[in-house]
């Protein structure tokens, strides 16, 4: 007798469709997904890597490991405020003018030797090998996002992402964010 596929650990993943932090709804948008090698491992990459003199030179967030990185779900091209969480914990709250581009491979989906040298970027690159570590880990980080109004980046009235990401974070203490 033949007997069912067992389900995949990813389809027991749950999540609620909607967290409140700071007083402020944020919607479910799906897990962020880490790229696998053939054998199942975490892909991983390390741009800077056998560069000796350069590897002295930067700090331990831009010398990798990385991974490539995607959200489950398409994002829209809007501002917004994202959540990071791990295991029902908000590990990380950011704001975005793009949140396409904040999760695509221009952003943190996927690290070049460039972004590793930029200081800019110090947030994706340590955003990208803490989620490729959950993955390593077998543990999922799900995505939680608020699109502001298309305007109300500049728009008068209305509060920028980033002052409202600001006091979420306040709100959520992360332990992705950097100690003050």
């Amino acid at each position: 007798m033949d007997r069912p596929a067992a389900s995949s650990p990813s389809d027991a993943h749950w999540a609620p469709d909607h967290i409140v932090l700071a007083r402020t709804v944020l919607t479910y948008h799906g897990r962020l997904l880490v790229e696998l090698e053939s054998d199942g491992s975490v892909y991983e990459h390390a741009p800077l890597a056998g560069m000796a003199a350069v590897e002295q030179r930067f700090p331990a967030w831009a010398l990798g490991p990385f991974g490539r990185v995607e959200p489950e779900r398409r994002l829209p091209r809007d501002p917004g405020v994202f959540a990071l969480v791990q295991a029902g914990v908000t590990r990380y709250v950011g704001a975005s003018r793009d949140l396409y581009r904040t999760f695509g491979s221009r952003g943190l989906g996927e690290i070049s030797r460039r972004d590793c040298q930029a200081a800019g970027k110090e947030e994706s690159c340590r955003l990208n090998r803490l989620v490729v570590a959950e993955a390593k880990a077998g543990r999922q980080v799900d995505l939680y996002v608020l699109v502001t109004e298309g305007g109300g980046w500049f728009g008068r009235g209305a509060q920028a992402p980033e002052e409202l990401a600001g006091r979420i974070a306040e709100a959520a203490h992360g332990s992705w964010h950097l100690p003050r």
